[in-house]
């Protein structure tokens, strides 16, 4: 077995601190890859399946595989009570979501978006999966701390993709759709005070801000669909945040 000194191309390719440097090279195989420079040497990531190339139990990745089983039980006993993720399942889960935050933040800075968003819905459903069905409580909240900063990624993701096809309109629904989810999150777990000082929401309405004045001729539009989306799926309390919207739009276009 050889081995190769990576001197040369960590000197080549110096470490900067206050920057996340990223690129792509092509391997030996032909395939794509994707790299990425820390302190102490650099992070090769494949750009497709689990970032660290690895099949666990012939599926693309675990979550993948426990999705499989919670069908399996579902088509089995006709509902999902009863099955539950192990400690040792949960924190293997965990684990993967870490290798997708690694590569999702590294196709962000590529500005592939769609690929980034492609990893954000990976670990949000990591995250459903362990809150729903973890058997340890402690395993059903260890990610949700994190699920605003996800939630944020994923609405900026999809917005800039929308952006990269000229549609500015789908770009604003998508943060919309994201500030809505990040503000769920925290009343889901009765965070008034994290939601009034989360960072996650300043960034999405900003960028809101900046979308809307893209699209100010047809953001009533963007609403309204979004509205009649939010009834069919029944996420009511979505349906009356919009509704809200709608109102103070009048109010304030109506003649004094």
């Amino acid at each position: 077995m050889s081995y190769v000194d990576l001197k040369d191309t960590l000197a080549d390719w110096p470490f900067e601190p206050e920057k996340i440097s990223v690129r792509k090279i092509l391997g030996t195989d032909g395939v794509v890859r994707i790299q990425m420079r820390v302190e102490l040497g650099l992070i090769q990531m494949e750009t497709v399946g689990r970032p660290d190339g690895q099949r666990p139990g012939g599926r693309e990745s675990l979550l993948n595989r426990h999705k499989k089983e919670l069908q399996r039980y579902e088509s089995c006993n006709g509902t999902t009570l009863g099955f539950s993720l192990s400690p040792e399942e949960s924190n293997e889960l965990r684990n993967e979501a870490s290798l997708f935050y690694r590569r999702y933040v590294a196709l962000f800075v590529l500005e592939e978006y769609a690929d980034v968003a492609r990893d954000t819905s990976h670990n949000l459903e990591v995250f459903d999966l362990c809150r729903d069905h973890a058997l340890e409580r402690e395993d059903q909240l260890a990610l949700e701390e994190f699920r605003p900063y996800v939630l944020m990624m994923d609405a900026r993701a999809r917005a800039y993709a929308a952006m990269q096809q000229g549609e500015a309109s789908s770009a604003l629904a998508h943060v919309n759709r994201g500030t809505m989810a990040v503000n769920d999150h925290f009343a889901r777990y009765g965070q008034d005070e994290a939601a009034q000082s989360s960072e996650e929401l300043k960034i999405l309405r900003a960028m809101a801000q900046e979308l809307g004045r893209r699209v100010p001729q047809d953001s009533l539009i963007v609403t309204r669909k979004a509205l009649r989306e939010a009834i069919e799926n029944e996420r009511f309390e979505e349906a009356a945040q919009l509704r809200d919207a709608l109102k103070r739009r009048d109010q304030k276009t109506r003649p004094t």
